[in-house]
């Protein structure tokens, strides 16, 4: 009975042994997004491609609000945020306001992204962050997820696009509106940060 009982704790014992190693290598292996920027930091800068082939870089903005939206035209959320997003960017035009979307979605092609930016009328820029380097960098995890940045490049908000509980419908908080507004009046936006939601960035393995 001795040699059954002792039989049995050992297989138990390297049951859960396998366990713990398959748990962590499983989460080992999913790819993470880095802490996110503090508000008030510094933006890290970026050299990025839009759909054009034209190169941007975060610092070359430097003087001016930009708005970053990380987005994918295959999620749904960031599809029923674009059409009010197209009239921010009408709407700032003329106040030295830049807009930047940052498709970091490791399947989408650039091909893929102008395709739908012609289709829908997206005007403002849309650049492929390859392999997510930059959600990574940034911390973003989902799309659509904003981030305003000021003149000196300082993050002032970060988070959700609006309070909308469905993709189609804007919501009764404007969150990146009422962000832009701030920045441009030199105040802190109310609020600062709100927690973003809507699908996940799809990362390559690393």
């Amino acid at each position: 009975m001795q040699k059954e009982a002792m039989r049995i704790g050992m297989a138990v014992g390297i049951f859960a042994l396998l366990g713990l190693a398959c748990w962590y290598l499983g989460f080992a292996g999913v790819p993470k997004a880095s802490a996110a920027v503090e508000l008030g930091a510094e933006m890290p800068n970026f050299a990025l491609k839009d759909v054009n082939g034209k190169e941007h870089t975060l610092e070359q903005y430097r003087g001016k609000v930009v708005v970053l939206d990380f987005c994918s035209h295959e999620c749904p959320w960031s599809r029923g945020a674009d059409p009010h997003l197209a009239a921010l960017v009408k709407e700032y035009a003329d106040k030295g306001v830049v807009f930047l979307g940052i498709d970091s979605h490791h399947q989408t092609t650039t091909e893929a992204i102008k395709k739908y930016a012609e289709e829908k009328g997206l005007t403002h820029p849309i650049l492929k962050d390859v392999n997510n380097e930059y959600a990574d960098a940034v911390g973003a995890k989902v799309t659509p997820e904003i981030f305003v940045i000021d003149k000196e490049g300082k993050l002032r908000y970060h988070g959700a696009f609006d309070n909308r509980t469905k993709p189609e419908e804007k919501g009764s908080e404007f969150y990146i509106k009422m962000a832009i507004d701030a920045v441009l009046a030199g105040k802190d936006p109310d609020p600062q940060q709100v927690k973003a939601w809507g699908c996940t960035i799809k990362r390559v393995s690393k």
